[in-house]
């Protein structure tokens, strides 16, 4: 009789063991959901940082091959390079493109015997956090 009452009592978890092991499992699932959030928004965050330094690096390759010194009566423009038949350029502080990037192109120069500096810039936004990337190109 003594060895019945010992195989009732071995039966199943203690309703502590259970919530114990509730525990722990949430608690191992809440630390993989932030890695993978995190994750997520780096990984998005790298692909329009990508984005941008693919679009100032056409904007700089433009002004390279072109000589765009005399189509510009502005300091500050941008090259719209989207439709690839045409090129135009906006005499603007800056121009929106790919509906992410904010592009300028900054011209410069000390006096007019010293070369042209322009700076490229982009700026966009992730998660409601600022992002820039920026390139330089004398000519």
């Amino acid at each position: 009789m003594i060895s019945i009452a010992k195989s009732l009592s071995k039966r199943g978890d203690t309703i502590v063991e259970v919530l114990i092991a509730l525990t722990i499992l949430s608690l191992a699932m809440s630390i993989s959901y932030s890695i993978v959030n995190s994750s997520t928004t780096a990984l998005s965050a790298a692909r329009t940082s990508a984005t941008a330094t693919s679009i100032l690096q056409s904007q700089i390759e433009t002004l390279r091959i072109k000589d765009l010194s005399g189509l510009v009566d502005a300091n500050t423009y941008c090259i719209d390079n989207t439709n690839t038949n045409t090129l135009s350029i906006k005499n603007s502080n800056n121009c929106i493109i790919n509906s992410i990037y904010d592009v300028s192109i900054v011209r410069s120069r000390s006096n007019s015997t010293d070369p042209y500096t322009y700076k490229a810039k982009a700026q966009w936004y992730v998660g409601g956090k600022q992002y820039t990337a920026d390139m330089v190109y004398v000519y």
